[in-house]
């Protein structure tokens, strides 16, 4: 943002910070809702997804357009690939010919990946949660596919984007250090949208989200799952009730874990719909009404490959023209199917049970090995109401700090040793912990709640 637009806009009243923010909204609606995003949207709509092969048909054929693409316009991957037989890449079952992308090749070599083709393009930032943020170059068209990929999903489940009110929950820094009331939102008329910050969801700002939730009465809520899971559970501590019914509830950017969709549908009466995409531009994993994610294999290739941390995900993405993602390692781990499981099969889209976070995302027990971030998650579901908030910090392998944001009204010391059982339960009794208890649990700049810290090479 421009330095004195930015200026301008931390000085003005909320109800023009309001109506800049509007504007903005609108430059970006004439940018992703033109007539690229009509037209896919309505073919999305229309579309026969019961057809697996014919879904893979379509996947073959964007694949080896990308491939092409990328081979013409990126200097790297000419370098990158200058030792593979391209002749014998002939469809996605020989995707496996190619090196894979990782992201530390990927960071160095940004410039050389960049497309060069005269496009009108943009920028996107990833989050940097790893450490490694990236910035990429977007094609415009592909930001007008993606955004009709999106609302295709949300109309699944009754939401019409630019018609429908609805809460995004981001880490977006739209209220001014200093604001004295306590209005931790702004709104974008454009697409009747409220845009909820997530870094004042402190114990007594809460009810202020809480009343103006109640007085907006979206019908959908999106964002992060971690800002909306806090709100929610003051709401059940307080014994509020919401005064509307959304839709849904659409998370964003974070991993939603087990005890977040329950306590999410028990307080706001609907189901919680996931889906997975990147900042990057990953192709799409989304839910059905099935209950379980499908891999959309005309927005990318997925490939599951094992490790000692999980099944990793390599993908390859349709929309990514600006900066070509091929067999790219996102550092995202997913739960496979399993045989007891019993997705929709008339659904033509591959089925995964979740995504399961990174590698990052997990601690380690030198007695157990890993401890993924779907584990932990099973801690915080058994700790009594007293907890409002807990971060795991592992810097050493025999030792684990424990964040804690208690409720003094209700918080009692038996609370402490229900926490170290519930450790010692997934890590064996060797495993050392500190608990230290704190105010809040500081969000990454992007806004982002990290439940897991692991600083070792585990």
């Amino acid at each position: 943002m421009d330095k004195r637009i930015e200026s301008t806009y931390r000085h003005a009243p909320i109800w023009f910070q309001n109506f800049m923010i509007t504007v903005y909204g609108r430059k970006l609606a004439k940018h992703r809702y033109n007539d690229v995003y009509k037209q896919e949207l309505e073919r999305l709509k229309n579309r026969d997804i019961s057809n697996l092969k014919e879904q893979k048909e379509i996947q073959n054929k964007k694949f080896l357009e990308l491939l092409a693409y990328a081979m013409k316009y990126c200097p790297f991957y000419k370098e990158f690939y200058k030792d593979v037989d391209l002749q014998k890449v002939k469809s996605v079952d020989d995707i496996h010919l190619l090196p894979i992308l990782d992201k530390e090749t990927l960071r160095q070599n940004m410039k050389a990946i960049y497309t060069t083709e005269n496009v009108p393009c943009g920028y996107a930032r990833t989050g940097g949660t790893t450490g490694k943020s990236l910035v990429v170059k977007v094609v415009l068209k592909d930001v007008q596919l993606r955004m009709a990929y999106l609302d295709w999903f949300k109309s699944m489940y009754g939401f019409t984007m630019t018609k429908d009110r609805h809460a995004r929950f981001n880490g977006k820094d739209i209220i001014p250090l200093g604001q004295k009331a306590k209005v931790f939102w702004r709104d974008n008329r454009t697409v009747k949208q409220r845009i909820y910050s997530s870094f004042y969801t402190s114990t007594e700002n809460i009810k202020y989200y809480v009343d103006n939730l109640n007085k907006y009465k979206p019908l959908e809520l999106d964002g992060f799952c971690s800002t909306i899971y806090d709100i929610a559970l003051y709401m059940k501590t307080h014994q509020l009730k919401p005064t509307f019914k959304p839709l849904a509830i659409f998370p964003t950017s974070e991993t939603v874990l087990p005890y977040h969709r329950e306590l999410l549908e028990e307080v706001f009466g609907c189901k919680v719909r996931d889906q997975y995409a990147s900042s990057e531009g990953a192709p799409f994993i989304i839910e059905f009404p099935d209950g379980y994610m499908h891999e959309c294999l005309d927005t990318g290739v997925f490939e599951h490959m094992p490790t000692d941390h999980g099944t990793k995900l390599i993908v390859t993405s349709f929309t990514t023209h600006g900066t070509p993602l091929i067999r790219y390692d996102i550092g995202d781990n997913i739960l496979e199917c399993t045989e007891e499981d019993h997705p929709d099969v008339s659904i033509g889209f591959p089925a995964i049970k979740a995504i399961d976070g990174r590698k990052a995302d997990a601690l380690f027990s030198p007695e157990r090995g890993h401890i993924s971030n779907a584990n932990m998650s099973n801690v915080i579901k058994h700790l009594p109401n007293s907890i409002i908030n807990i971060q795991f910090v592992q810097d050493q392998l025999d030792h684990i700090l424990i964040r804690v944001v208690v409720d003094k009204d209700r918080y009692q010391k038996s609370d402490e040793k229900h926490i170290i059982d519930e450790m010692n339960i997934r890590f064996g009794e060797k495993m050392k912990y500190d608990i230290e208890y704190v105010e809040k649990i500081e969000r990454t700049k992007g806004g982002k709640y990290r439940m897991i810290i692991n600083n070792t090479n585990s």
